[in-house]
């Protein structure tokens, strides 16, 4: 009887241990999994000079989701520049005391510069330009920030010959303001 009494009790324990070792083993392998999703996750969202999207890359005022291919060429708490695969780099600069309406007036200053008018991108309105120059022409876009007093995001992209390059659209819709 005792030895039916201890078997019983060494099963028992054999059981509970290896049901325990189990159980905790798969929480501390999902938390690891957990852990390395995040870790993923955040690697893939934070951005630095020289990384290629897919990912996102914060200034102060905005952010921009880096299609995939495109590489940060600059990145500071005012200023992100991307570089599409095969393409020119888009600059973009936020100016929290820039006037929309003067930023506007200041494009149409500079000789040869050509108002294309506002166009939709994602859930922003841009204004766009597109600035003939002697050796490379310059595409720039103002996004006005709140009531357009205090606050502009301004886009400038040389040597792109067309506002209506598809990669305008890729980048200008990815823009978000916080």
């Amino acid at each position: 009887m005792k030895k039916l009494f201890l078997m019983l009790a060494a099963v028992a324990a054999l059981t509970a241990c290896n049901g325990n070792g189990n159980t905790s083993s798969s929480a501390a392998s999902g938390e690891q999994n957990s852990a390395s999703a995040t870790e993923q996750t955040s690697k893939a969202t934070t951005m630095e000079e020289g990384s290629k999207g897919p990912g996102t890359l914060e200034a102060t005022n905005f952010t921009i989701d880096v299609p995939e291919g495109w590489e940060v060429t600059k990145k500071t708490e005012e200023e992100l520049c991307v570089k599409p695969p095969e393409g020119k780099v888009f600059s973009f600069q936020y100016s929290e005391q820039a006037n929309h309406e003067q930023e506007k007036q200041m494009m149409m200053d500079l000789k040869g510069m050509k108002d294309l008018g506002e166009k939709q991108f994602g859930d922003n309105t841009y204004h766009l330009y597109m600035w003939e120059q002697e050796f490379d022409d310059t595409f720039k876009a103002l996004l006005k920030i709140g009531d357009g007093q205090s606050g502009s995001l301004e886009v400038t992209c040389s040597g792109l010959e067309d506002a209506n390059d598809e990669v305008v659209g890729q980048i200008l819709g990815n823009v978000k303001i916080k």
